[in-house]
């Protein structure tokens, strides 16, 4: 078994490895795959031998198959295993002699460690397996002049009951040691953005929430989980009941990103606008996005539908005939080259493609406000942007104008007025006075007058806890404590 021990290392880190890239670093294997795309071009082997190097082609080459995320994590399952095996054979080639303090699980382990973070790159983890199958095959061309160094390097022989005392004692040293470091390193909160990212790509709104929640229970105030949160309770027709679940402590941000230049936030913009049905923004967000991490699937896939649908086929054409020459989106591509004349992408809502402008409109990049304003007049069955129209104005604590808007809720087939709406209803009533509020043609439930009554005399007690506990989810509790704009009503 003393000899055999290296192979059952050898599986057995090989299954530690698969399991974690199946499991709690599968959205390593799911953000390297959508940060780089392999095409099988003479323009991009010569253009990435410029630029990055073969090394880093290589790389690539590999990576495209993160695409099956089994495949993906039995790769890297295997290079890392093997990573082991190859040092452990070069060092039995040189010495003549059986590595007992097990040092050739080391550079394995580390490699391993290093590609915890998503933004770690693999191209250090490919380098050295590469160098080490080099060195290997030196090693075993020159086994005849090796031999003559044994030799010189002295045989320790343990008894069996010892060596297996100190194979037991350093695989327990070595095994802790990563566990510890491992944990030192792993971060829950990049998982779970990931994850719900790559959720919504996948349109699984359900797993979308799961995981914002459980983000959200550890810890609160991200911009990005809320946005993807916000989203996914819209699609599951939950916005207008939950959206106050946890303090929006950042106001209208929680719905959208305002355009900062910042390139991470660039890769995100784009799904809100798109479900929106106002692709010439959507676009924009996705063209600056390619622009900092370059052309890869997602970008060019997004590209290649928002310029079919604008009924630009040449330029869409541009960005399926680079996806035409990579693995495994060639059959998208082909999919979408079928519809380029058609003008239309199955899944794609283009709302305003028909609109014509009688003056060119710049977009608001900093306020999506106006934006949702403009969406619901130029179609006022778009329930989408009726709802974030309305929840804008509620956040930023502009009552009057959401009062005003409501007139397109008549486009919609709400069971009820919203519980939220009331909310808001109630402290417009209390501005304005019954008479000016009668003008408006809506009403406040019983239901709603009793509970404000209860949660004024809560506020009048200042049993904060009960009130939060109570009335978390509130319009009064977020117009009251939460809301970033102040604690008063914005007239307009």
């Amino acid at each position: 078994m003393r000899k055999q021990l290296h192979y059952i290392l050898f599986i057995v880190l090989f299954i530690i490895y698969a399991a974690c890239y199946q499991d709690v670093l599968s959205h390593i294997i799911f953000y390297q795959e959508q940060h780089h795309l392999f095409l099988f071009s003479t323009a991009y082997f010569t253009h990435s031998l410029h630029t990055e190097g073969w090394m880093s082609w290589l790389t690539d080459f590999l990576i495209q198959f993160f695409h099956l995320p089994l495949l993906g994590s039995c790769l890297m399952a295997g290079i890392l295993s093997s990573v082991y095996l190859l040092v452990r054979f070069i060092i039995y080639r040189i010495t003549g002699k059986r590595d007992l303090l097990q040092l050739a699980l080391l550079p394995s382990l580390y490699l391993f460690l290093q590609t915890v973070s998503a933004d770690a790159s693999l191209v250090p983890v490919v380098s050295v397996w590469v160098s080490l199958l080099v060195v290997a095959v030196f090693c075993w061309l020159l086994s005849p002049w090796l031999r003559k160094l044994h030799r010189l390097i002295p045989d320790i022989s343990l008894k069996p009951a010892v060596y297996w005392a100190v194979t037991v004692i350093v695989l327990l040293m070595y095994g802790g040691g990563t566990f510890y470091k491992f944990l030192q390193k792993y971060d829950i909160r990049e998982y779970r953005m990931l994850k719900a990212e790559q959720a919504v790509k996948e349109r699984n709104w359900d797993d979308v929430l799961m995981q914002t929640e459980k983000y959200l229970k550890r810890q609160a105030n991200n911009q990005l989980i809320f946005y993807f949160r916000n989203m996914a309770l819209y699609h599951t027709g939950q916005l207008l009941d939950h959206l106050l679940d946890y303090p929006l402590n950042m106001g209208v941000k929680a719905l959208y990103f305002p355009w900062n230049s910042d390139s991470r936030e660039s890769e995100y913009g784009h799904f809100l606008y798109e479900d929106l049905g106002y692709i010439n923004e959507a676009q924009r967000w996705e063209f600056e996005a390619m622009v900092v991490w370059g052309e890869t699937a997602p970008h060019l896939l997004n590209l290649a539908r928002y310029n079919v649908v604008n009924k630009r086929p040449e330029v869409a054409r541009r960005f399926i005939n680079l996806l035409k020459q990579s693995l495994f989106y060639r059959k998208e591509a082909e999919q979408l080259e079928a519809v380029l004349h058609t003008g239309k992408v199955p899944g794609l809502r283009a709302p305003l493609a028909d609109v014509k402008e009688s003056s060119a409109r710049f977009a608001n990049v900093l306020n999506i406000g106006p934006e949702l304003q403009y969406l619901c007049e130029k179609d006022s069955t778009n329930r989408m942007a009726f709802e974030y129209l309305m929840c804008d104005l509620l956040l930023s604590n502009q009552v009057v104008r959401f009062v005003d808007n409501l007139k397109y809720m008549r486009h919609f087939d709400y069971p009820r007025m919203p519980r939220l709406f009331e909310e808001a209803l109630f402290m417009y009533r209390s501005g304005v006075g019954e008479e000016e509020f009668s003008k408006t043609g809506y009403s406040v439930s019983p239901e709603t007058e009793e509970r404000f009554k209860h949660y004024y005399q809560l506020y009048q007690q200042k049993d904060m806890r009960k009130l939060r506990l109570e009335f978390g989810n509130s319009y009064w509790y977020y117009l009251n404590f939460v809301s970033p704009y102040g604690n008063k009503i914005i007239a307009r």
